[in-house]
């Protein structure tokens, strides 16, 4: 069995040909280091602690990067999100349910934003903690809370969540989270569908739905893959609700 170094210089080696096309990514070079210890990390703790399916093999970790920031490049080049190397310090990002940190670590590793991970299982939230600090990332806190609980009321950019079932929690929760503008993400396949859920998200104040679909590699298939987007509308003074 490979070690975990092993395992993560493979995941380097799958990633370093790609990552260029994606355009987010602030420094290649140290996104892939960065990456490189993720990779290590989670083959050391995911057997532990179930993190995800298969985190030694590397071609799971290699679909799992990509489908955590390929999303955001859709949102960039849609003109949905808006990402600029003199701003992006001063923004701050929420990624709800992390887990093994897809897509919250990735996102923090590619772009200089200030990113909440939020993970309300603890074994969970202290492997996010140990492997932030594996990764060099100061740009990381981690909440071991459940979403819901949390005051964030102080205003974020961008909300994702992925693999997070109750859609109308997290509308609520971006609802009160985003400033107006902000963008709330949700990752999905591409079967999934979110027609059911238009009243919670207007009601939560989000509008201008927006769903992409794109084709990722897990292995040797395809995996047919989806990014949906909501902005957050104007707040409404408390004599207009």
């Amino acid at each position: 069995m490979a070690s975990p170094d092993e395992i993560a210089a493979q995941v380097r080696a799958q990633l370093a040909p790609a990552i260029s096309a994606i355009g987010v990514i602030a420094k290649n070079s140290e996104f892939l280091n960065r990456i490189e210890r993720l990779a290590a990390t989670l083959a050391l703790w995911g057997p532990k602690i179930n993190l995800t399916a298969h985190p030694s093999d590397p071609d799971e970790i290699v679909f799992h990067v990509f489908d955590s920031i390929i999303p955001i490049s859709i949102a960039v080049s849609s003109k949905i999100l808006r990402l600029s190397a003199r701003l992006d310090r001063e923004r701050r990002f929420l990624d709800i349910g992390s887990g093994a940190g897809f897509p919250g670590l990735v996102i923090a590793a590619a772009i200089n934003a200030q990113v909440t991970l939020v993970e309300a299982r603890r074994k969970r939230a202290t492997f996010l903690s140990e492997a932030a600090v594996e990764m060099g990332l100061r740009n990381v806190r981690v909440e071991c809370a459940r979403a819901e609980s949390l005051d964030v009321s102080d205003g974020f950019d961008l909300v994702t969540a992925r693999a997070v079932g109750n859609h109308r929690g997290i509308f609520e929760i971006a609802g009160r989270g985003l400033h107006p503008g902000g963008v709330l993400m949700l990752y999905a396949s591409a079967e999934q569908k979110f027609d059911d859920d238009a009243g919670a998200a207007a009601a939560a104040g989000l509008v201008d739905p927006s769903i992409a679909g794109y084709d990722l590699r897990h292995g040797r298939k395809m995996m047919s893959r989806a990014v949906a987007t909501w902005c957050r509308g104007p707040r409404m003074r408390p004599s207009q609700e």
